[in-house]
């Protein structure tokens, strides 16, 4: 049983064509601009990632210093050496708490090199940026390889 459709109906064929969709290209367009959007995203939070990791890194060297700056003034010198696995200086006295030598262990790329100079030191150092950035502690300042 057939039924006419007046004029003022909507037929199917015109209901279909009205509804049709998104075509192919308009979806793979729309795909692209977003893995456009997704690249330029992803590159800016790598780059906050390394400026993160090298500031974190230069605040344990800043303990750092605070507490070589102690055991000089408990001391009367800074130490001739540091085993830094055990954060102990030559005969065996703790030069930093057991926090701020987990800290050195976990932030920094590398077990940082301790080279006494005079009545002073050098302390060197990479963060864990992508670069690995070379930090340098003295006990004026720290300077940052780049900057």
């Amino acid at each position: 049983m057939r039924r006419n459709l007046n004029k003022n109906s909507i037929s199917e064929s015109r209901i279909i064509q009205e509804c049709s969709g998104f075509t192919l290209i308009e979806l793979m367009v729309a795909t692209v601009i977003l893995a456009i959007i997704v690249a330029i995203a992803f590159s800016f939070y790598g780059k906050y990632i390394n400026k993160a990791r090298i500031t974190v890194a230069v605040s344990v060297l800043s303990d750092t210093r605070k507490n070589l700056y102690i055991y000089n003034m408990e001391n009367g010198g800074y130490p001739a050496s540091i085993n830094f696995p055990g954060c102990t200086d030559d005969n065996g006295h703790t030069v930093f708490p057991p926090a701020l030598c987990e800290q050195l262990k976990n932030e920094l790329f590398s077990a940082p090199i301790y080279t006494p100079i005079d009545k002073s030191y050098t302390l060197t150092a990479r963060a864990k940026d992508s670069t690995h950035t070379l930090l340098t502690l003295t006990e004026s300042n720290i300077t940052i390889e780049g900057q």
